[in-house]
């Protein structure tokens, strides 16, 4: 496939289809949902799962591959509380329960901050995204040289190019955690006050607009370190898809999180919070951004994988150097474990972090549950589920977990079927009904044809 093949009715509806997962997966990992982190994970792996199934290749991402990409995408999560009423052109600090302290800024620098926010959001899993679906066979030191630069670049944006940048767009974040520090008789210096508590957002919570500051940082070299990822896909590890993919990836986060901050603009009355735009009972801002930033980055994403990606894939190297047995191992523990374990645990024990016993029980029956699939599974079919043809396996586990998600979203813990009037909550039981046909319908396509395009 190339960036020549025309959109058939199936690939709109497959994009329609991902906007929708996306949207289901970022709803279910926000609020009152799985974490910010472990949402990653889920997302990752459950969306690329989808992707095998939507982009139309013979050869879809092997489920290490999978698993590897969204462990990933953990890495790259931002802190975004203080951002999603700037646009209105207040930035609102406060500490603890205190009364918010409103700061006038530009509505723009707001939006600037959410098109980092967003820009930095996905790199690493972007451009394993591009690898999945490109041309190039990517050896173990290329995955380990984009890790590392990842890591170095935040670190030193954090240590310096950061705080320059933060003043430049927003000065008022410098202004309110200064006054912060005044208030505790310190130094009004803030960046003497990051490095001496680096990224320690915990302590920085406890000081007006430190919170704030801290991340604004933090989000910034977010999206410093996503330029150098994708630069180093390029010339480094020389994938040119890759690297297209991953400014792609955040080219569309950054546009769907922050056209979806128009909720809050209209939820908190617009301009200066002062033009009486209201939504109705039904529509909450928070959980409506969460939705829709997953749905129109899904979409965006689905689209240009369907319309860009390559046939053509070369042999897994990254397992390849490794002795047999080990990389065996090391591959069953990446699919069991991190692709299907963690995320079959994590939503439940999210939602019943209080019961300790109960937490305990369903983490140990889980475990043995995925263990006694997966050697049931290799005896049936003859080979190990980190070998599979993910033709027919993509579909099967993308259905079971877009069940499973929903299930414990609706019923478990915190049911969110008492919110069921409330629009996210029926845009997410719409998503995942849509989302189950589609899966049916490939399952049945890879039985009918096991060679063919899913």
């Amino acid at each position: 496939m190339s960036a020549k093949h025309r959109l058939t009715p199936r690939d709109f509806a497959a994009i329609f289809c991902g906007a929708m997962l996306m949207g289901l997966l970022w709803r279910v990992r926000g609020t009152n949902g799985w974490g910010s982190s472990w949402g990653l994970l889920n997302a990752g792996v459950v969306f690329l799962l989808f992707l095998n199934t939507a982009v139309g290749r013979r050869t879809p991402a092997s489920l290490p591959l999978i698993a590897l990409s969204g462990g990933a995408f953990m890495l790259t999560v931002p802190a975004w509380g203080t951002y999603l009423d700037q646009i209105t052109g207040y930035l609102s600090v406060r500490v603890g329960d205190d009364e918010p302290v409103l700061y006038e800024i530009s509505p723009a620098s707001g939006v600037i901050m959410m098109l980092i926010l967003g820009f930095g959001l996905a790199s690493i899993y972007g451009v394993l995204l591009g690898r999945a679906y490109g041309e190039k066979a990517w050896r173990f030191r290329d995955y380990a040289l984009v890790l590392l630069v990842f890591i170095v670049v935040d670190l030193a944006a954090k240590a310096s190019i950061s705080h320059f940048l933060v003043k430049a767009i927003e000065p008022q974040a410098v202004t309110a955690f200064q006054d912060g520090l005044k208030a505790e008789g310190l130094s009004p210096d803030v960046y003497a006050a990051y490095m001496s508590h680096f990224s320690a957002v915990s302590w920085a919570k406890k000081l007006l607009g430190g919170r704030n500051y801290f991340s604004s940082v933090g989000t910034v070299s977010l999206a410093i370190a996503a330029v150098a990822v994708i630069l180093t896909a390029r010339f480094a590890v020389k994938d040119k898809y890759a690297a297209k993919t991953g400014a792609f990836v955040c080219g569309a986060f950054a546009v769907a999180i922050t056209i979806a901050d128009l909720f809050f603009y209209f939820g908190n009355g617009g301009y200066r919070m002062a033009q009486g735009f209201s939504l109705p009972d039904t529509f909450a801002p928070w959980s409506l951004w969460e939705y829709f930033t997953g749905f129109l980055a899904g979409g965006m994403i689905t689209a240009w994988l369907i319309k860009t990606s390559k046939e053509t894939q070369e042999r897994e190297t990254l397992l390849s150097k490794l002795p047999d047995k080990a990389g065996s191992v090391f591959s069953f523990l990446l699919c069991a474990v991190v692709a299907v374990g963690l995320n079959v645990v994590r939503p439940v024990l999210v939602r019943n972090e209080k019961n300790i016993a109960l937490c305990v029980f369903f983490s140990a029956f889980t475990g043995i549950g995925v263990l006694a699939a997966s050697l049931l599974y290799r005896k049936k079919k003859g080979r190990p589920i980190n070998v599979e043809d993910m033709r027919a396996l993509s579909p099967a586990l993308a259905l079971f977990f877009v069940l499973y998600i929903t299930v414990v979203y609706l019923f478990i813990g915190r049911p969110e079927i008492t919110n069921i009037r409330m629009l996210h909550t029926v845009l997410v039981v719409v998503s995942a009904v849509a989302l189950g046909i589609w899966c049916v319908f490939a399952i049945k396509r890879s039985r009918l044809d096991p060679t063919a395009e899913l």
